[in-house]
């Protein structure tokens, strides 16, 4: 193992270098595929973790076998796919939301790895070691003692803040996500028990809720706009619903029992739809465009819902 070959600032600036390293090839191939740029990774800075880590990883676990092109395209291959199916499915369990997903892709394992990736971390593995490492352990081990460990903590503290904010967005995105869907579902069985009793919409209300269903597709402009659009449709639409509940109630046609109950909704939804603030999708759209091929099979309707009203599709 090479841990004794470095101090630890120097292996702090290896993970920073070869985490920019890694953002640096992934902003450029999803720029490309996407004909814009993109910031890619989860946080705001040049740096994108699991390339630092896995590369770290691969220089204390892979050098002993460094001599064996075979045995180092393998093992290198081995670490940094266990590493990347690790850290999608912690991700996934915390933020809901895959922030990498292969599953449309030959030979995965749960969409978290596939061969073609797993292949290629292989030959970054080769390149990392027989290339890219000589020329920049030289540069870094040059630094001296003072200026390695000053450089190290100054990135170190970028990092955190960075790593803070950037967690504290992906929370916003789940908690949205899990509030648009909740909203979703509420709407759903409210216009579901109306159903099965017998009431048939008006055709207004009918079209407030395709409105509805397809919020942020026609809207153009700003993000504040496209919100302020889909919160008066959403508006309109609850409010038609509860106009027409009354009616039915006044008139006989449904039972008071039911009434008070689906009035309750429709005021948690007009509540609920309030305490979405636009900072709020602001910070999940942030989160969307540094990974447009992110994706999640609990809320895939709210991801969507999400996606159109941010202008953050995929």
């Amino acid at each position: 193992m090479m841990l004794g070959l470095y101090t630890l600032p120097q292996w702090v600036l290896l993970f920073f270098s070869y985490g920019f390293l890694g953002w640096v090839w992934e902003s450029g191939y999803v720029s490309v595929r996407q004909k814009h740029w993109v910031n890619r990774g989860f946080l705001h800075g040049p740096v994108i973790p699991i390339y630092g880590f896995g590369a770290v990883a691969i220089l204390a676990l892979c050098a002993p076998v460094a001599g064996s092109l075979p045995l180092l395209f393998f093992s290198g291959m081995f670490w940094a796919t266990a590493l990347e199916y690790a850290t999608g499915w912690a991700m996934e369990q915390m933020f809901h939301v895959r922030y990498w997903d292969y599953t449309n892709e030959k030979w995965n394992l749960n969409g978290y790895i596939c061969l073609m990736a797993s292949l290629c971390w292989g030959l970054f593995s080769v390149l990392l070691l027989r290339g890219i490492q000589p020329p920049l352990a030289g540069i870094i081990t040059a630094l001296s003692g003072p200026a390695a460990a000053m450089l190290a903590g100054a990135l170190a503290l970028a990092f955190a803040a960075d790593v803070a904010v950037s967690t504290r967005e992906a929370l916003d995105l789940r908690r949205l996500l899990e509030q648009l869907s909740a909203s979703r579902r509420q709407i759903a069985r409210l216009e579901r028990r109306l159903e099965i009793a017998g009431v048939f919409w008006e055709q207004d209300v009918r079209q407030a809720l395709n409105g509805l269903r397809r919020e942020g597709e026609q809207a153009a402009g700003a993000i504040s706009l496209r919100l302020e659009a889909a919160r008066e449709r959403r508006r309109k639409m609850l409010w038609q619903m509860s106009r027409q509940l009354e009616q039915l109630r006044r008139e006989g046609r449904l039972h008071p029992g039911l009434t008070g109950p689906e009035q309750k909704v429709i005021q948690q939804e007009l509540s609920a739809m309030h305490r979405r603030t636009d900072d709020m999708y602001l910070r999940a759209a942030r989160v969307l465009r540094r990974n447009p091929g992110s994706t999640t099979s609990r809320h895939t309707e709210a991801m969507e819902e999400l996606r159109s009203l941010t202008g953050s599709e995929a």
